[in-house]
């Protein structure tokens, strides 16, 4: 799966033909009447299972959202389920970003910090694996008993697999490492994956501003910037740190590819 940057579409589109690519707008039908991409067709995100037979597998196909997230990991169940002969693209950034609304970049890597030494860089990426989990465990707590509640505790528990992973490798590298729950006591956990403040995300939750679409929404987003971070990391460094962030990367489109297959089969009571 391939990235297009907004200032690349124009010339993409010049070089290819009608009939050689397929613009997908994944965002909800209010949202594309609202406001899309001229030739591009609305297949909500959580339709794809459904209408995956619309889309030509021998075509290009480029998967559209509001800031990309949500079509990055659509993109990545669609090649998944169809295998296409053509490839597959996601649009950096969105419809706001081509629309000139958001000041899209490179994932932020900084989070872990590119530049600090291995065993730090892995405690940094597991605070921000706890903040994810202190998110989907402040969710349970919120919903009641109510909804889904098998699916977050699901996606808490892959989050502590994913701290697990990575006290592992630290362990290899540092061998006078605390134990894993040691060191996760010991973290703040106070940033999702993507960036976000959990606290935020928690007075979000408490106050009703979030629905249960917005929240797996959230999540979905969280997970993909976590890819992104992981899979900029490993291809920013050699030997045996590109490999553990690979590994991490390949993880976290694992846990993407569960939280969106599951919200789909789920999306009657769910959303």
């Amino acid at each position: 799966m391939k990235q297009l940057w907004p200032e690349e579409l124009e010339g993409f589109l010049k070089e290819h033909g009608e009939g050689e690519y397929t613009l997908v707008d994944v965002r909800e039908k209010e949202a594309y009447e609202a406001e899309h991409m001229p030739g591009s067709i609305c297949i909500p995100a959580l339709e794809l299972s459904a209408r995956v037979g619309e889309l030509d597998p021998s075509r290009k196909t480029v998967f559209i959202c509001a800031r990309g997230a949500k079509s990055l990991a659509t993109a990545l169940i669609f090649e998944g389920k169809v295998q296409p002969e053509g490839d597959v693209y996601n649009l950096m950034g969105g419809i706001d970003a081509w629309m000139g609304r958001l000041a899209y970049g490179l994932p932020k890597i900084r989070l872990v910090g590119l530049h600090d030494d291995l065993p730090r860089m892995l405690v940094a990426a597991m605070d921000l694996e706890k903040g994810a989990w202190r998110f989907y465990q402040r969710l349970e707590k919120v919903m009641g008993g109510i909804g889904p509640v098998a699916l977050v505790r699901r996606l808490a528990a892959v989050e502590i697999s994913h701290m697990n992973l990575l006290h592992s490798r630290l362990k290899r590298i540092d061998p006078q490492a605390p134990d894993s729950v040691t060191l996760v006591n010991s973290l703040p956990g106070a940033l999702a994956e993507g960036g976000e403040s959990v606290a935020t995300l928690f007075r979000q939750l408490e106050n009703g501003d979030l629905d249960w679409k917005s929240l797996f929404e959230a999540a979905l987003t969280f997970e993909m910037a976590a890819y992104e971070m992981y899979r900029g990391l490993a291809e920013s460094m050699d030997g045996e740190a590109a490999e553990i962030f690979y590994a991490m990367a390949e993880a976290e489109k694992g846990h993407i590819r569960m939280l969106l297959t599951e919200i789909d089969a789920k999306a009657g009571s769910v959303l």
